[in-house]
């Protein structure tokens, strides 16, 4: 019953630490390129009022859209938590774990980014017909990186999953060596 409890509230962690997380991804993405949001994503989510700061906007599409990757990561990562041996090794594996699931996340976002950056060196916007691209960007460069990065995130947030499961298992057999 413990270890459900403990489950239930890392489900609850992980939806806070996903919208902590697209907090502060689209503060790194807004300083790649403030176009993909003045010009995308502030339409996209109805965050057109010039009263509130740009970037306390971006902040909050970045909550907006990822909040809830926190659900399935909190479900099938929170999942693996079952393998340690007792509520309190799960309470610490999991809270680890969620450090481990945003540490990789990020790193595959910014893996993201310098994809798209190598992939652009000589832009040719006909390669991005399938993409949203205003017409009037300034940087248009800056702005389909910013998009390279923002699936990489997503793609990051699925790759976790597995990354967790490993995390949980590694941390599983240290802890029986450990004697903890």
């Amino acid at each position: 019953m413990r270890k459900l409890a403990v489950f239930a509230t890392f489900l609850v962690l992980a939806v806070l630490t996903a919208a902590a997380f697209g907090a502060l991804h689209d503060q790194i993405s807004y300083t790649v390129s403030n176009e993909y949001f003045t010009k995308f994503k502030f339409f996209q989510f109805h965050l057109l009022d010039p009263e509130v700061p740009e970037r306390l906007r971006a902040a909050t599409v970045g909550v907006l859209a990822s909040w809830w990757m926190g659900i399935p990561l909190g479900l099938l990562a929170g999942a693996a938590g079952f393998l340690q041996p007792t509520a309190s090794q799960m309470l610490k594996a999991l809270l680890l774990s969620l450090a481990v699931i945003t540490g990789f996340t990020l790193l595959v976002a910014l893996a993201g980014l310098v994809y798209g950056y190598s992939r652009t060196t000589n832009l040719d916007l006909h390669n991005y017909a399938g993409w949203f691209i205003p017409q009037n960007l300034v940087h248009p460069r800056n702005f389909i990186c910013a998009g390279y990065m923002h699936n990489s995130a997503y793609l990051g947030g699925v790759l976790a999953i597995p990354v967790a499961w490993a995390f949980h298992i590694y941390y599983r057999r240290w802890a029986v060596t450990r004697g903890a």
